[in-house]
């Protein structure tokens, strides 16, 4: 508990330096990557990739599967967040597969 108590007390006494102009705060400039932009026909080798079917991908992602299809026939494109949801999947995919838990596998392509 003492350790806790330590730790806050620390970053109390730091923020009140800061706020007091009488230390500077440490930055971290960080680098975030362009947001990528996805085609119907990326969406779909991606996802035939992943060996998933419409239904399938769509709860992998928490979208709809009317969106999955929309998305593939070129007639809307993922949002930001989406896009990097699909970012984040391209580069990990068996983080996100591990999640996927498939009872069926009339699911599976």
């Amino acid at each position: 508990m003492t350790e806790l108590f330590d730790s806050l007390e620390r970053g109390l006494k730091q923020a009140v330096a800061h706020a007091d102009n009488t230390k500077k705060a440490r930055t971290k400039k960080i680098m975030i990557t362009e947001l990528p932009t996805y085609t119907a026909k990326d969406i779909k080798a991606f996802r035939q990739k992943v060996e998933l079917t419409q239904s399938a991908f769509a709860e992998l992602m928490g979208i709809s599967v009317k969106t999955v299809e929309a998305w593939e026939s070129g007639r809307n494109n993922p949002n930001g967040s989406a896009s990097r949801l699909l970012q984040l999947i391209e580069a990990n995919p068996e983080v996100f597969m591990d999640e996927l838990t498939i009872d069926n596998e009339a699911i599976l392509q």
